[in-house]
């Protein structure tokens, strides 16, 4: 799904671990790139299966289009049908 209002990137390892943030999976975004070419980004990592249990759902959420119908920016997004 293209959704326009999206930014945030999870990654979730078996279920049991997860990291959520705004970090672009890039060097600059890691932090990875040199010493002066770096963005400041945020995110977590986590291993409470309750904290990974909402990241896979929100996930699972904005992947279904759960979010669509309310957040008014249909118009932008071609792959949501949910009006």
């Amino acid at each position: 799904m293209l959704c326009p209002g999206v930014h945030f990137k999870s990654v979730i390892v078996d279920g049991k671990r997860a990291y959520m943030g705004i970090a672009n999976l890039t060097g600059a975004g890691m932090g990875a790139k040199s010493e002066n070419r770096r963005n400041f980004e945020s995110g977590i990592l986590t291993d409470d299966l309750v904290m990974v249990g909402s990241i896979m759902n929100q996930f699972d959420q904005v992947w279904i289009g759960g979010h669509c119908k309310p957040c008014g920016r249909n118009p932008y997004s071609p792959d949501c049908s949910l009006e």
